[in-house]
């Protein structure tokens, strides 16, 4: 860039207006200058649009509640930004923050976006690392399944590496290549979100890096405490899953993925957890719907791509793999 880019900052809101009175204050301290802060919101009943009444504050309230991606999607067609950065109200950001993760963005085009570190609310433990993909389950507390045979772990590392994903909380993207790859998909209110489309930014071979210099602190789960909430998120990740492994990954990911989260309708009955019983039939009845057109979005996207599913996979594999080699081969 001959230029110093803006940033638009994108913050998604629901009810957060006690999280908002420290991210927002954190955000305007940050030492990159050219930013613009814009807060979506979804229909909050509390006293949100107050406190987000501040300087170079944007306040943007939708219609009803629509979700993560739908909301992240409203901001970004609105934001004046070369670069978009996607951030939780339920935050706080070293002063440095936004410049660090401008930085790798600056120097090279063909990266896609830029991720940071985040600790938990009182700085203990790191909560967001490199993120790391295997299709082997890893034996460490960091570790969680993306889909059924595949698994992501969080990594430490001490300098700018590739990564497969970045997380949404704490997000920066080139708009050019966010807008080449239509945004966020809007099918996914709350979850995978961030996944999906790194992973189809990689499917081009448009990168995403881990800056370990870009550090935040989240107060991890706070925007859904309540029994709505943890629901809305409950449908959120299963409907995530099933579209990323749909859209995305080879065959037999596809139905270990549908396999196991239509078993999980006996755990959810067995539990006597009858809501989310209704919300996981709900779930899979929506996205059944949707099967047939997200394989011919999968045809598409890996034909334009001259490429395949199995070859992405095992290239997203590789790349992790090729970047712990070379960290065990500095240590020997």
């Amino acid at each position: 860039m001959a230029e110093k880019p803006r940033v638009s900052v994108i913050i998604v809101n629901w009810n957060g207006a006690e999280h908002l009175r420290v991210c927002l204050p954190s955000l305007a301290l940050q030492s990159f200058e050219s930013l613009e802060i814009i807060v979506v919101d979804n229909r909050s009943s509390d006293d949100s649009a107050e406190v987000a009444r501040k300087p170079r504050v944007r306040w943007l309230p939708l219609e009803k509640n629509l979700g993560l991606a739908p909301a992240l999607n409203r901001g970004a067609a609105i934001a004046r930004g070369d670069l978009l950065l996607f951030v939780n109200n339920d935050m706080r950001f070293d002063p440095g923050f936004v410049a660090a993760l401008v930085e790798p963005l600056e120097k090279d085009e063909e990266i896609f976006a830029t991720d940071g570190m985040q600790f938990n609310w009182d700085g203990t433990v790191c909560k967001h690392l490199a993120a790391r993909l295997t299709n082997a389950l890893p034996g460490r507390d960091s570790s969680a399944e993306l889909v059924p045979g595949l698994y992501f772990y969080q990594q430490e590392k001490s300098e700018k590496s590739r990564v497969f994903m970045a997380s949404a909380a704490c997000m920066m993207v080139r708009r050019t290549l966010f807008e080449k790859l239509g945004g966020f998909d809007d099918r996914l209110p709350l979850g995978y979100e961030d996944a999906e489309i790194c992973w189809r930014a990689w499917v081009h071979r448009w990168k995403t890096v881990y800056v370990p210099n870009a550090i935040c602190w989240h107060r991890v789960g706070g925007s859904v405490q309540s029994l709505e909430g943890a629901r809305f998120s409950f449908r959120g990740v299963l409907k995530g899953r099933l579209l990323f492994a749909t859209k995305l990954l080879p065959a037999r990911y596809v139905f270990r993925t549908w396999l196991v989260s239509t078993a999980g309708l006996a755990k959810d009955i067995s539990q006597l957890r009858w809501n989310f019983a209704m919300d996981r039939v709900g779930v899979l009845f929506h996205m059944a719907g949707l099967l047939a057109q997200l394989l011919r979005e999968k045809r598409a996207l890996f034909r334009d791509a001259s490429s395949s599913p199995e070859e992405q996979v095992d290239y997203m594999l590789r790349l992790t793999d090729g970047d712990v080699r070379a960290d065990r081969c500095n240590q020997v």
